[in-house]
């Protein structure tokens, strides 16, 4: 099977790299983007607890670890990408503080513990009709005051935020555009 790698950019990880299966189904978050979102949250990712929801490479999950997270869940419905991640979680000696649940994160959003995380990664298949949904389902889930919302999409995907999350910072990287978001 053929391999595709990113490296991880920041943290005690920082140079190594994660290797995942090359597909046109996936499409990892740039580095350039990588690098904008964990400015943005600083050193507020220490200790946090967060969810990586649409996987496919881990790359922001792993980013997380590297940098300090406490934890991270990595929600990911296609197996040998589920694999993938486990892979480069054992790999660089994290697995510990990690777990894998192979589902589509649309129905893990329905029965998870949200009130338990800090911090929650979206990086949806962009034009995805769905997407919209998705964020207006934030606004109906169980998810605590505070908590930060990485949400990526094409900046083709026009979206409405709902008025239960506060846009912190947002920004266009070629045709991805990152949002930052509280609730």
């Amino acid at each position: 099977m053929k391999t595709s790698k990113i490296r991880i950019i920041g943290g005690a990880l920082k140079g190594n790299h994660i290797s995942f299966p090359s597909s046109s189904k996936l499409r990892p978050t740039s580095n350039k983007l990588r690098e904008i979102l964990f400015n943005w949250l600083n050193f507020e990712i220490e200790g946090l607890k967060c969810a990586d929801c649409f996987s496919g490479s881990g790359a922001l999950g792993i980013e997380a670890i590297s940098r300090g997270a406490k934890s991270v869940t990595f929600i990911e419905k296609t197996p040998k990408f589920a694999a993938s991640i486990e892979e480069n979680l054992e790999r660089l000696n994290i697995s510990e503080r990690c777990k894998i649940e192979i589902k589509n994160a649309f129905e893990w959003l329905k029965s998870a513990s949200l009130e338990e995380l800090d911090l929650i990664f979206f990086d949806p298949p962009f034009f995805d009709e769905r997407i919209q949904g998705l964020l207006a389902s934030l606004e109906s889930l169980k998810i605590k005051k505070g908590t930060l919302i990485y949400f990526e999409k094409s900046t083709f995907d026009k979206i409405d935020i709902p008025d239960s999350l506060k846009l912190l910072k947002s920004k266009s990287v070629g045709d991805a555009e990152g949002l930052l978001l509280e609730k």
